[in-house]
């Protein structure tokens, strides 16, 4: 008795969807991408096209492999039925080619969101979180797709249907969706973006740095001294954040230098601000200013005020100001304050 050979996918249901007009429609996102990276990204930096560059690389290869299987499926359908072979081999090229294009449909539309956001922050550093996400829920529902049609794989019933493995699996991955939400929420608020210096107050303890990247679990700070701070997005959406971007107002800084009685207080203002303003770092608008904070038994206490740019450069530039101020203080011969209290016996 000769077995009859069925196929587990039917051979209609591959037909109808592996068609030269949706190869086509993804050849031309894929060369759109590439023309618009040509015509209006010129100008970006290079980290900036070697990461493009990599993204089409690989898409390349992916539209190799998917145009050699869409080749053969095309061989294959010319040739006669007279093989339980050929109709498997056509079957599976047909898969392969569905599978393929889903693959580079996918790739072209990360592309496109990549191009688009070095459009609109030609300048400035923007977070790849958002692009993974969209990369994540379009693979997502093309999968889901692919399952449905071609495997009759019902997601819905089995997602309700497993509510004991969801809850297991919601409880397992509590911090990781905790610190991914917040991600998003913080990315839609904007509290901070890429490249801003911000402070970071949260249970009593604080952090400082430049932000680096916002990840789908932490945001990375670069300190000062160059070391990495890692903040799970979750601690940054509970935490107080100052932000320093100069982009929003200037950098207010305060120091103190604490002077004896006996100087001239009016003369003593002007030597300081004099010597505020040699600094080139210092801002000229707002413009330095010198005001006194406070008096007791070792002196006053001179508060200057000033404005930079540069969060990070602050200790660089405090020691160009105490610097200033000191030489000014020494060439007019002033004395400094006594560091101690100092009790004269009359008796």
């Amino acid at each position: 008795m000769t077995k009859v050979y069925k196929p587990w996918i039917p051979l209609e249901k591959v037909d109808l969807f592996v068609q030269v007009e949706p190869a086509l429609i993804i050849l031309g996102l894929g060369l759109g991408a590439w023309v618009g990276y040509k015509l209006f990204l010129g100008q970006i930096s290079e980290e900036r096209h070697r990461t493009l560059k990599r993204l089409f690389n690989n898409l390349f290869y992916h539209l190799l492999f998917g145009i050699s299987a869409f080749s053969l499926y095309e061989i294959f359908h010319e040739l006669p039925f007279e093989e339980g072979w050929l109709e498997r081999a056509m079957i599976y090229s047909g898969l392969a080619t569905l599978l393929s294009g889903t693959v580079v449909f996918v790739k072209t539309c990360r592309i496109l969101f990549y191009e688009y956001f070095f459009i609109s922050h030609m300048k400035v550093p923007f977070p790849r979180l958002l692009v993974n996400i969209f990369t994540l829920v379009l693979s997502l529902m093309l999968a889901s797709w692919v399952g449905t049609e071609f495997f009759n794989i019902r997601l819905a019933p089995i997602l309700a249907t497993s509510a004991i493995f969801s809850l297991v699996l919601g409880l397992a991955l509590q911090d990781t969706l905790g610190n991914l939400f917040s991600g998003v929420a913080l990315q839609l608020d904007k509290p901070y973006e890429i490249g801003d210096w911000i402070e970071v107050h949260a249970s009593g303890q604080k952090w400082a740095g430049q932000v680096y990247e916002i990840t789908w679990r932490a945001t990375i700070l670069i300190a000062v001294g160059d070391e990495v701070i890692t903040i799970p997005n979750r601690v940054m959406g509970q935490a107080q954040i100052s932000n320093f971007a100069t982009k929003y107002r200037p950098i207010a800084r305060i120091q103190i230098i604490r002077l004896p009685y006996k100087v001239d207080l009016l003369k003593t203002k002007d030597l300081l601000r004099n010597a505020l303003n040699t600094v080139p770092e210092i801002r000229k608008n707002p413009a330095p200013n010198v005001l006194i904070a406070d008096t007791n038994e070792s002196g006053v206490a001179y508060k200057l005020l000033y404005s930079i740019d540069n969060y990070g450069e602050q200790f660089t530039i405090f020691d160009k100001i105490l610097t200033a101020c000191l030489k000014a203080l020494n060439d007019a011969n002033y004395p400094f304050a006594a560091q101690r209290i100092e009790v004269i016996n009359k008796s």
